[in-house]
C-alpha cells in the first residue's frame, strides 16, 4: 500500500510539473505572438504620412459643410499616393459621390477641383470592403503625387451631389501615402 502512494504521490507532482511547464510554454508562446503581430502592423504601414478621418454630421452632410484634413509633408522629393476613404452604410443612394476640393499650399496658392468617386458597380454591388451595413472604399486619387513644397497643405472637401443633405455617408478620410 505505502508503494502504491508513493506513486500516486509521485506520478501527481509530475502532472503538477508538467500543467507548470505548459503554462510557461502558452505565456512564451502568446508573447512571441504579440511581438510578431506588432512587428506586422507596424511594417506594414511603414510607408503611411498621414490617415485621417472625420466624422460627417449623422443627419446628413450639407452641401455647405466642410471638412478639414491638414497634412504636413516634410519630404518634397518623396513619391506619394493620395488615397480618399469613404465609409458609407449600404443605405446610401447613390453609387458614386462628388465632392469639391480646395487645396491650400504652403506657399500659399490654392487649388480647386471636382472629384467623383465610384463606390459600387453599375449593378449595385459595392465596392470597398465591410460588414454588416457598413462599408469602407478605398480610392486612389493620385498615385506618384508629388508635393512640391514641405509644410502644412490643407486639403478642403464638400459633397457636391444634387442633394442639400446626403445621407449615408458616415466618414471621409484622407490617406498619404510614400509611393513604393
Amino acid at each position: 500500500m505505502r508503494v502504491a502512494k508513493k506513486g500516486n504521490i509521485i506520478i501527481g507532482e509530475l502532472k503538477k510539473e508538467i500543467r507548470i511547464q505548459l503554462k510557461n510554454i502558452k505565456h512564451i508562446f502568446l508573447g512571441v505572438l504579440a511581438v510578431v503581430a506588432a512587428t506586422l502592423l507596424t511594417s506594414c504601414d511603414s510607408g503611411k504620412v498621414y490617415d485621417e478621418y472625420h466624422p460627417v454630421n449623422p443627419e446628413g452632410w450639407y452641401k455647405n459643410d466642410t471638412l478639414v484634413f491638414k497634412p504636413v509633408i516634410k519630404d518634397s522629393s518623396q513619391l506619394y499616393n493620395l488615397i480618399f476613404n469613404v465609409r458609407h452604410t449600404t443605405d446610401y443612394n447613390y453609387r458614386n459621390l462628388y465632392f469639391f476640393t480646395q487645396t491650400h499650399f504652403p506657399d500659399g496658392q490654392m487649388v480647386e477641383d471636382t472629384i467623383e468617386l465610384m463606390l459600387a458597380d453599375k449593378g449595385g454591388e459595392w465596392f470597398g470592403s465591410g460588414f454588416g451595413a457598413i462599408r469602407n472604399a478605398k480610392i486612389m486619387i493620385m498615385q506618384r503625387a508629388r508635393f512640391h513644397h514641405e509644410g502644412e497643405y490643407r486639403f478642403e472637401v464638400r459633397q457636391a451631389m444634387r442633394s442639400d443633405s446626403l445621407k449615408g455617408i458616415e466618414d471621409i478620410g484622407i490617406r498619404i501615402e510614400k509611393y513604393q
